[in-house]
């Protein structure tokens, strides 16, 4: 056990040695989900699922920069949200995953969180800094937070484009009648949308963002543009009270 224990620990400690290769979240998760299935225990994630025949498996990961950012990325090696793999059945459960890991942001900051306070968001292949797909869950900027209620009536259950921008960039966007993301496929909704058919995934930017619907029900925001940017700019990792 000691032998396997260095061995994760090597694995984990090369890949974190180049916090800026594209390849160190990779090295990460395989030594996280090698240390689940010899030992039982999840280090250095925060959790390990080894999924199933029908969904798939993932860790989660408290991220080493921020205080209360968390990641999620699956066991199996998709480079980023073009991988055709994220639109399957089995990809689906991953985004419910992500958006259970609020309750991991709560702690880490000790204080509650509404819904409305909290984002997913996912970069495209020209802004991100990894490529192994995984999904970013953290506090909304609070501007950003407001601008979308502002927004809230341009927003229906049919891809939009806003009339504003968001940090300076246009996003398409639609609404999601939802509590937890059960059974919703981002990636298969956002290649779905109209502008999806002029444009590759690979320049897809998102992020999801907790709201409440106007009829009082829990739901989301989707939102999604594809000039290759990053949505995680909508996102406050130091999580500043408004």
């Amino acid at each position: 056990m000691l032998l396997l224990v260095g061995i994760v620990l090597a694995v984990a400690t090369a890949s974190l040695a180049d916090p800026f290769g594209r390849d160190a979240l990779r090295g990460v998760v395989a030594a996280c989900e090698m240390s689940k299935r010899a030992i039982g225990i999840n280090f250095p994630c925060s959790e390990v699922n080894l999924g199933s025949p029908t969904s798939e498996g993932y860790v989660t990961i408290h991220s080493p920069g921020f205080a209360s950012e968390y990641l999620l990325a699956p066991l199996a090696d998709y480079d980023g949200i073009e991988s055709p793999e994220l639109q399957a059945d089995a990809a689906t459960d991953l985004w419910r995953a992500a958006w259970a890991m609020r309750s991991d942001v709560a702690a880490a900051l000790g204080r509650a969180l509404p819904r409305t306070d909290l984002a997913l968001a996912v970069n495209a292949s020209g802004t991100r800094t990894q490529d192994h797909f995984h999904i970013h869950l953290d506090c909304l900027r609070s501007y950003i937070g407001a601008d979308l209620a502002g927004l809230k009536g341009q927003i229906t259950d049919r891809w939009a484009r806003l009339s504003k921008t968001l940090r300076g960039t246009y996003y398409w966007a639609r609404s999601l009648k939802s509590t937890d993301l059960a059974g919703i496929n981002v990636p298969r909704l956002v290649a779905d949308s109209p502008p999806a058919l002029n444009h590759p995934m690979g320049h897809v930017t998102l992020a999801v963002v907790g709201t409440t619907l106007s009829d009082g029900s829990d739901g989301f925001y989707l939102l999604a543009n594809w000039q290759n940017l990053s949505a995680e700019a909508l996102l406050d990792h130091h999580c500043r009270e408004s």
